[in-house]
């Protein structure tokens, strides 16, 4: 189907990107998946996209990171994925989301002691006063998206069930897997909130890059508030 395109999205790169963009960190904001959603389908009619798109969307592959039932985000994080799996055209894939504790958290809190005792005073109140003011947050890390985009890019491709692929993600990982869409007559767009966040091989094979201003970049984040959905 050479007139028809489809989307694929790396959800955690795509919020990364756009609040470093804003200056907020991934934590504070949530993405608007509709908004995402009805992006691309306008891509397809835009005139001021350069390359021109053109034709009609396939669907959206959506990918994130998905904590496992027992942890304490899990029911919030699941609804959230729940209606973007409701939204029309979106098809939504889940790795896994792993959290691991802050690097510099330990020696950090090892330096605050070794402070206190050296000005004399007891290392809970030194450590007391540092936590009022700094907050350590788990870094979160994805695991299996890139090997989901990978199999559905390829898969797909070998079906000709589209001409054009337009791929929210950056990573370097995906140069061999976009090659090999290449092959198949695919046309692959890179889009991205930031050039620089997408690895030079990729932006080198790359058949062109749609860089996604910032106005539409806040259309596509909201704050997070306490109970809103959760999305990573």
């Amino acid at each position: 189907m050479a007139d028809t395109y489809a989307g694929f999205v790396d959800a955690g790169f795509l919020i990364a990107e756009s609040a470093r963009i804003l200056g907020k960190r991934p934590n504070e904001v949530r993405l608007n998946a509709s908004y995402v959603i009805d992006w691309h389908r306008l891509l397809g009619k835009s005139s001021e996209v350069q390359p021109s798109i053109g034709g009609q969307l396939l669907r959206v592959y959506w990918y994130d990171g998905a904590y496992t039932p027992s942890h304490a985000r899990y029911g919030q994080q699941r609804r959230y994925h729940d209606a973007i799996a409701h939204i029309p055209g979106v098809q939504l894939r889940l790795g896994q989301l792993v959290e691991r504790p802050p690097e510099l958290k330990a020696p950090i809190y090892r330096a605050l002691e070794n402070t206190a005792m050296g000005l004399g005073i007891a290392p809970q109140e030194l450590i007391g006063e540092f936590e009022k003011n700094w907050r350590f947050y788990p870094t979160s890390q994805q695991k299996g998206v890139d090997t989901l985009i990978a199999l559905d890019m390829v898969r797909l491709a070998s079906r000709a069930a589209f001409g054009t692929a337009i791929v929210i993600s950056g990573d370097r990982d995906l140069a061999e897997v976009i090659r090999t869409v290449q092959d198949y007559g695919i046309r692959v767009l890179v889009a991205t909130p930031n050039r620089s966040s997408v690895a030079g091989e990729v932006l080198q094979i790359a058949d062109g890059v749609i860089e996604i201003n910032p106005s539409t970049i806040r259309e596509m984040l909201s704050d997070r508030l306490p109970t809103s959905s959760y999305s990573e």
